[in-house]
């Protein structure tokens, strides 16, 4: 099997993209790698521009973001077939809003954004099934940092609850 083949191979088992179509998996593809990350490593730095998105395979992550006076906030953990850094494939926004880090080895798919943005451009199929799911994680990113934040709220005011 060539190595196109084994990205397809991986891709076609991916909910995300269950619906496309063989010749859709093969352009796909083409912004797609496999990469393998040592725990404790930083994916994504929050405020950083970067160009990838990622879906991890195996492993675990952790998000945290930056709350001044409090330092990093852990918002959410990442398991098998999470996505994070969706901000690569907003043209407009493309600064992280969080850090990534492995919290155990990790296998990813890895999606360059220079070729996916354009891919989508050209194959609203294609951009029609990647933006529905990157606007389903880009919503539960946010609502689990603002509830993160709120419980911070909380007890900044409400010391004695836990």
């Amino acid at each position: 099997m060539t190595k196109n083949q084994d990205i397809i191979s991986i891709l076609k088992n991916v909910p995300i993209f269950l619906d496309l179509k063989p010749f859709q998996l093969a352009r796909l593809a083409t912004a797609a790698s496999i990469i393998d990350v040592e725990a404790g490593v930083e994916l994504i730095t929050e405020g950083n521009s970067l160009d990838y998105t990622y879906i991890l395979l195996e492993g675990d992550m952790r998000v945290e973001v930056y709350v001044p006076s409090y330092g990093q906030v852990e918002t959410s953990h990442l398991a098998p077939l999470d996505i994070c850094g969706w901000s690569a494939l907003t043209p407009i926004v493309r600064q992280r809003t969080g850090t990534v880090t492995t919290v155990t080895f990790c296998r990813l798919i890895r999606l360059d954004s220079r070729i996916l943005i354009p891919l989508c451009d050209e194959d609203h199929d294609i951009g029609f099934f990647i933006y529905r799911r990157i606007a389903n994680v880009a919503a539960r990113s946010f609502l689990t940092t603002r509830l993160q934040l709120m419980n911070l709220i909380v007890k900044e005011n409400h010391p004695n609850l836990n």
